[in-house]
């Protein structure tokens, strides 16, 4: 079975102290708690699935979980340990908004080429209309518009350069991105 864990090394809570802004009281709390789910130091992307499925229960939130799960898993080792956790954690409900865009950027950059494709945008649309069981407006035509806003140069894919200037320039997006950020 796998290895169980009991204490952060000083040098890992240090880490993610600077990182986070957690304190280090926090962390142990968060670590005890996260390894009294994944006992093995590591969430499984089937416990991760779980976890979405129990948030949003009107919707089928197994796609987007599995390309929430990636975009966790920074090592690739299939497993989410408790600094990827943690980080993500921080990032998505503390984060400043600068680095919510840069995740945001990521989860959308299935391939991790650098760009947005059109089809990575409707995928990651799609699993959110699933998720959250939206009935209204199709993916597809959520996905035009955003590439009609976001895609400056019009080549068929949107860079993280213009990823950030078109959703920074967004006052929506910045109002719900601004709202979970306690920095």
């Amino acid at each position: 079975m796998g290895r169980s864990y009991s204490k952060l090394r000083p040098e890992v809570i240090d880490d993610l102290t600077r990182l986070t802004g957690y304190t280090a009281q926090e962390l142990h709390q968060k670590y005890s708690e996260f390894l009294t789910f994944h006992p093995s130091g590591k969430m499984a992307e089937s416990e991760f699935v779980e976890m979405y499925q129990t948030l949003f229960p009107k919707g089928d939130a197994q796609k987007f979980a599995l390309l929430t799960f990636n975009s966790f898993d920074k090592n690739g080792d299939g497993g989410v340990d408790f600094k990827e956790f943690i980080c993500a954690l921080y990032i998505t409900s503390r984060g400043k908004v600068q680095e919510k865009l840069d995740w945001a950027f990521n989860l959308y950059d299935i391939d991790g080429n650098g760009f947005i494709s059109r089809e990575e945008c409707l995928e990651i649309i799609t699993a959110i209309h699933c998720m959250m069981d939206v009935k209204s407006e199709s993916p597809q035509s959520m996905t035009d518009k955003i590439f009609s806003q976001l895609d400056k140069n019009m080549d068929g894919r949107v860079s993280k350069e213009e990823f950030i200037e078109g959703s920074s320039a967004n006052p929506s997006i910045i109002s719900i991105l601004s709202k979970t950020q306690d920095r």
